[in-house]
């Protein structure tokens, strides 16, 4: 048989139930952030690294136009055909790159956001989320014996 706390017992739980959420919000909210940046600083690494490669690009296109005017054919077409490699290069990391920054710039679809204004509102009185759903969908679903999951009645927290 589960043991039940008493009334007073869950009261003076309280507190530190309250400065224990605050802790785990906080820390979640650290590890989201966390996980943005690092992928904000591998955008920007790859950025640099394509600005690296177009230094060069830019020198074997100087080389190229060079080598084009002073010999028609064979030097300034090999220059030529090296540019064009270092440009698919920078070319794809500047790609790469910039879909990483979109991919990590939004800050504002954070998980632990979302459940800080939920504790929020419960404190408040507002009911789960003050939009009308149910604070059993937050839940995981119970599973059986089987292992297949069984479904929950309306107050079954199983």
């Amino acid at each position: 048989m589960i043991q039940r706390k008493s009334l007073g017992d869950l009261l003076a739980d309280t507190p530190q139930m309250i400065v224990d959420l605050a802790k785990a919000e906080v820390e979640h909210l650290k590890q989201e952030v966390a996980g943005k940046a690092k992928g904000l600083g591998v955008g920007a690494a790859l950025l640099a690294a394509a600005g690296f490669f177009a230094i060069f690009l830019f020198a074997w296109l100087l080389y190229a136009g060079f080598e084009g005017l002073n010999v028609v054919f064979a030097p300034w077409l090999s220059a030529l055909i090296v540019s064009g490699v270092l440009l698919v290069i920078v070319a794809i990391l500047a790609l790469i790159g910039l879909g990483s920054i979109k991919k990590n710039k939004d800050f504002d679809d954070l998980e632990a956001v979302d459940s800080i204004k939920d504790d929020v509102n419960m404190v408040k009185g507002l009911g789960h989320a003050a939009d009308g759903t149910s604070p059993l969908d937050d839940l995981p679903s119970a599973t059986s014996t089987s292992g297949a999951t069984t479904p929950r009645t309306n107050g079954d927290l199983r």
